[in-house]
């Protein structure tokens, strides 16, 4: 069944009056597509989501060369016992310590920040502070000490 030029002609008339309603129907919207404007900047920047790993993971490529552990809890918490081979840096003292590491740490190739354990938030953000000073690589493990010691690996003092 062929269709005339005349019903042709309707389709196509009628596909250009909805693609023009649809258009004008976002241009006024309150939340439009960014069709035919640019979307608006937002206020704050877009919140950096880091790779997460287990303790597994933090057992075999921790102390490997290229890598390094950052503890993010404070001073005396790191005192009291830390994941062997990790590097002081509390989320609380970054501002002071990190002018005096940040040589060290930008030779890394690899971070790996940990905290107290999935309820503190100190290794990501300690994390997103890292990231604005234009380091890159970095892993978060959320399980931090307290998984840590629960699966009963060795702490040093």
């Amino acid at each position: 069944m062929l269709l005339g030029k005349k019903h042709l002609w309707q389709m196509a008339a009628m596909a250009a009056a909805s693609l023009a309603l649809g258009l004008a129907v976002n241009f006024f919207s309150a939340a439009p597509l960014p069709l035919l404007r640019p979307l608006e900047r937002s206020q704050g920047a877009a919140p950096v989501v880091f790779g997460e790993v287990d303790a597994d993971f933090i057992e075999q490529m921790g102390g490997a060369p290229g890598s390094l552990l950052l503890d993010a809890r404070a001073a005396a918490a790191y005192r009291a016992g830390h994941i062997a081979g990790a590097l002081s840096l509390p989320l609380g003292e970054f501002a002071a310590r990190f002018p005096e590491l940040a040589p060290r740490l930008r030779r890394v190739k690899l971070l790996f920040v940990y905290c107290s354990g999935p309820s503190c938030n100190d290794a990501r953000d300690l994390a997103g502070r890292l990231w604005g000073q234009g380091l890159k690589s970095i892993l978060v493990y959320t399980g931090g000490m307290e998984d840590w010691t629960g699966r009963g690996h060795a702490v040093e003092k």
